[in-house]
């Protein structure tokens, strides 16, 4: 095990307190391990020599709530105060079907099982509601392990749009665990706004299994963070089910975002659609990891996966790998990225009808991003996304 990974786990098991799953979760992370510096899945943010540097474990947090950041839609909003519900904060319907129970078991991965390890509780959503429920996270200095499962039950339709915020100047280290199960002919919407601070490091874990004849789709858009990493797993475990992950990831200044997927195939007659875009100013990092498995039994599948991007800055950096394993014969996969300046060609076009450069590669830019927006279920968070990609863009 590497030496940074060494000391956050030497560190973290002074004062763990945890018992049951929480214990069993952090033995086996204490077993496999923090990835290392030259771990394959990591290979690009070596996130955990970096939370050896920045965090404070052992901080306390206190209680940043900011009634500003709220959304003005109607629907249920959940307040979590450094990983924990708030009740004073939250506005919730009498409607929405939810409790915050123990800690479950952890999955058997390192961020996961650290999240299910020092989480203080673990809040359950249920549908049964058809109003957007949002989600806050308020972090301030240290670590916070937010932890959320939602069960999305059989013929309904949930909307969930999460946002984390942390006040500038305050460097705070997030892992968050969302899981989702997705009933029989049901839809889950999940989006995922990030615009963070300068001093925000997270890791944020999605996990959705989805049933016979339902969706899910998820929208992840990442515009600022010192290291954003977002662990995206789509199981699709019966027939006629889809899975769809649009994402941007829009960077400048020193921001890293890493965006690692995988879409699972286990029967037939099923469908995936995955698009990521990114556009990369000055000396920004941005990482596409996507992988599609198709199982022997998954014939008849349709998955496809897209990763393009944009580079504006020399001296930003883009890794990109898409991939596709396949088992089964009778299928249709596709899978592809691309990597390059701004059209001149499409430049010159909108200039020769006399619109200026600025404008011309403003409208060049908005178009590629606004792609990644068509699945995003509540109007608000749409205007929101394209308010910070005008923002970003301007």
């Amino acid at each position: 095990m590497i030496k940074d990974a060494q000391v956050i786990l030497d560190n973290l098991a002074k004062d763990f307190k945890g018992n049951g799953a929480q214990k069993k979760a952090f033995d086996t992370l204490i077993e496999i391990g923090l990835p290392k510096r030259k771990s394959e899945a990591y290979k690009f943010t070596p996130i955990t020599s970096v939370l050896e540097k920045n965090i404070d474990f052992h901080s306390t947090g206190s209680d940043l709530f900011d009634s500003n950041q709220l959304y003005k839609e109607e629907g249920s909003h959940l307040v979590l105060i450094n990983g924990k519900l708030s009740s004073e904060h939250s506005t919730i319907s009498d409607q929405l079907n939810y409790k915050v129970v123990e800690v479950t078991e952890g999955k058997h991965d390192p961020f996961s099982l650290l999240n299910a390890a020092y989480a203080e509780e673990e809040l359950t959503i249920e549908s049964g509601y058809e109003q957007p429920i949002f989600i806050y996270h308020f972090n301030s200095n240290g670590f916070s392990n937010p932890r959320i499962k939602v069960k999305v039950k059989d013929g309904h339709t949930l909307r969930i749009v999460e946002k984390l915020i942390t006040p500038e100047a305050v460097k705070t280290f997030t892992n968050s665990y969302i899981e989702f199960t997705v009933g029989i002919n049901a839809f889950g919407y999940h989006t995922k706004v990030q615009n963070y601070n300068s001093a925000t490091f997270s890791h944020e874990t999605v996990t959705a299994t989805v049933s016979r004849d339902s969706h899910f789709y998820n929208n992840t858009f990442s515009f600022e963070g010192a290291l954003v990493r977002n662990n995206l797993t789509i199981n699709l475990v019966d027939e006629n089910c889809e899975g769809h992950m649009y994402g941007l990831f829009l960077l400048d200044k020193n921001s890293h975002v890493d965006n690692n997927t995988s879409v699972d195939h286990t029967k037939p007659n099923c469908y995936s659609n995955e698009l990521y875009k990114g556009i990369l100013d000055e000396k920004a990092t941005g990482i596409f990891n996507g992988k599609i498995y198709v199982r022997q039994d998954a014939q008849k599948t349709n998955a496809f996966q897209s990763n393009n991007n944009i580079l504006l800055s020399e001296d930003a950096t883009l890794h990109t790998k898409p991939q596709l394993e396949i088992w089964a014969d009778d299928v249709k996969c596709s899978h592809g990225c691309t990597s390059g300046q701004l059209d001149e060609d499409a430049i010159f076009y909108l200039r020769a009808r006399g619109i200026d450069e600025r404008n011309a590669k403003g409208m060049i830019l908005n178009a590629f991003a606004g792609e990644t927006m068509g699945h995003v279920a509540v109007e608000s968070i749409k205007e929101e996304i394209q308010a910070l990609i005008d923002q970003k863009l301007s």
